[in-house]
């Protein structure tokens, strides 16, 4: 198609299959000392509205990675090792949660999440919605790097 804009509204809003390679070859986002995540469904690169997609690896000593989450619900799935969670709520009362392979943890808005070693290197399939409308603004650089990748 001559006249096809990757770059326009909507132009990558269409179904389609997205394979290990594509999702591999995924710039990586460093939340800490050891752990990483490549978005590979945001809203940037694909218009998706409501969710981002992406994975997160950790060493098996990875630092901390604590977030706020205030305004959006995501979920984690182990699709390899182990992950250790301590979440927070809002009058300060914590619970840990640990999920291994082929278990899935439920993280709602409204609570501090820690995300701690175990130990065990770590892969896990992750997505939270409702994606913000202004997109990955807590890091500008990667937000420019998977716009950069429509086409």
């Amino acid at each position: 198609m001559p006249d096809y804009d990757p770059h326009a509204p909507n132009a990558r809003r269409y179904p389609r299959v997205i394979v290990p390679d594509e999702i591999d070859k995924m710039p990586r986002l460093t939340f800490n000392t050891g752990i990483t995540t490549n978005i590979f469904v945001s809203r940037e690169r694909d218009d998706a509205r409501y969710f981002r997609h992406g994975y997160c690896y950790g060493e098996p000593d990875h630092l901390p990675y604590h977030w706020d989450q205030k305004d959006f619900d995501e979920s984690h799935y182990v699709l390899k090792g182990r992950i250790h969670l301590v979440v927070e709520d809002a009058a300060g009362r914590t619970i840990v949660l640990e999920a291994g392979e082929g278990e899935h943890i439920y993280l709602p808005a409204g609570y501090k999440y820690t995300l701690e070693a175990t130990g065990v290197a770590f892969t896990f399939f992750w997505t939270s919605g409702p994606s913000p409308k202004v997109g990955v603004v807590e890091a500008a650089e990667y937000s420019r790097e998977l716009k950069a990748m429509r086409s």
